[in-house]
């Protein structure tokens, strides 16, 4: 149980509050790159994951958000509303939605050869909010050189457009083989966006006892999911990773702070045994809502690559449809944001504990100007952190697949 101070520390996102700014230490993908080439899919749920007449799913979002063509895209992120673009020369850039000049929406903005014009008097920002054009200024004005606009870097990574809104030389983007390994297949998907906040939507990552009964029934492999685990949390300065035990059946996932859950995705029917990982990757819209990403990841074994048996496909989408269902229903209807001050935790909501503490030691290293825990700045040029050491699966492993 949480008082509502408390719980209003852990789950206020916008600018200025003590979460919004801890959050602010990370990069999030906010779309699907416009120039990505690979394998890309999308869950189909026109009329299952809706809610009170609050819609979240791709068919119905996912073309306004988490979805970039090119052409300027209304984004929100941490509670902020800003407009992603690609300029005529190629480069990405983040800003702020209101021109400064008369607070025009820049999500009608022109892309000129460097920077985006607002339509309404042609003010023109770069990538990194500089003013570079006035048209209706007089040339020996001077006033655009005094001009800046709030901007925020990007970058493009594993099919996925990420931004960084904190302050100060950006750190890392994780560098996890699912969306960071130059070899396998890859598979970015745009799954939607649930009218949830981003830490219940987290704490059903760690909440893994809910597996046996909520995903007990309806699962391909039924046989091994309708048995309540025996769970465990195991947490190291990233992330937590849980272990479920059901007989002699063990499996692992990974939360790598603070918000991407690594999985092992078997195959259906546990018939073939290729390693499959997935990243989903949750990030923070607002107080209200949670924008989701799916990422998986084919590797290599032996520098070949599976043949997959027939009615066998690469994407999870399908697979994952049941269950994804199932968790939006237990989610949504807990309300956003959930009123902790009402719950009763027990014994198995230890991880879920563990991971409200590894906030509160997070915000509170920001208010000391320090970098929390997750944050990445000092792994060398190509280093690759290996899903193989964060999650396991006794269904499929790469030595079955030599």
């Amino acid at each position: 149980m949480l008082s509502t101070q408390d719980n209003d520390r852990l789950t206020k996102v916008g600018p200025g509050t003590e979460c919004g700014a801890w959050l602010r230490s990370f990069w999030f993908p906010i779309a699907i790159s416009d120039l990505w080439d690979g394998p890309q899919a999308q869950l189909q749920l026109p009329d299952l994951m809706k809610y009170d007449d609050r819609v979240g799913t791709p068919t119905e979002f996912g073309e306004q958000f988490g979805t970039f063509k090119g052409d300027p895209l209304k984004v929100r992120v941490l509670g902020e509303d800003l407009v992603l673009y690609r300029d005529l020369s190629g480069v990405l850039g983040l800003v702020g939605i209101s021109c400064p000049h008369r607070s025009s929406s820049l999500e009608y903005g022109r892309p000129r050869e460097h920077g985006l014009a607002c339509p309404y008097h042609g003010w023109t920002f770069n990538e990194t909010g500089r003013c570079l054009a006035m048209p209706g200024e007089p040339p020996t004005s001077g006033f655009k050189d005094k001009m800046t606009h709030l901007a925020y870097p990007v970058e493009e990574r594993g099919g996925l457009i990420w931004a960084y809104l904190g302050e100060g030389k950006p750190p890392q983007i994780p560098p996890i083989d699912v969306f960071a390994a130059e070899d396998g297949i890859r598979i970015v998907e745009n799954f939607c966006i649930w009218p949830a906040h981003w830490l219940q939507v987290v704490e059903n990552s760690v909440d893994q006892v809910h597996t046996g009964i909520l995903h007990g029934e309806g699962s391909s492999r039924a046989d091994v999911w309708s048995q309540i685990p025996d769970v465990d949390w195991d947490e190291d300065a990233d992330g937590i990773q849980t272990i479920q035990i059901r007989g002699d059946y063990g499996r692992t996932n990974y939360l790598h702070f603070p918000t991407i859950i690594l999985l092992n995705q078997p195959w259906p029917g546990g018939k073939f045994n290729w390693p499959r990982y997935s990243a989903i990757i949750r990030t923070p819209v607002d107080d209200f809502h949670t924008l989701f990403f799916h990422v998986t990841y084919v590797p290599p074994v032996n520098g070949k690559l599976p043949d997959l048996p027939e009615g066998m496909e690469l994407e999870a989408a399908d697979q994952v449809q049941t269950l994804f269902i199932q968790d939006y229903r237990a989610i949504v209807t807990q309300g956003a944001p959930v009123d902790r001050s009402i719950e009763r935790l027990g014994t198995t909501d230890r991880g879920v504990i563990m991971l409200r503490k590894k906030v509160e030691r997070g915000i509170e290293a920001v208010k000391q100007g320090k970098d929390p825990e997750g944050v990445i700045r000092n792994l060398p040029d190509g280093h690759i952190i290996s899903s193989s050491d964060k999650v396991t699966d006794g269904l499929m492993s790469p030595a079955a697949a030599e």
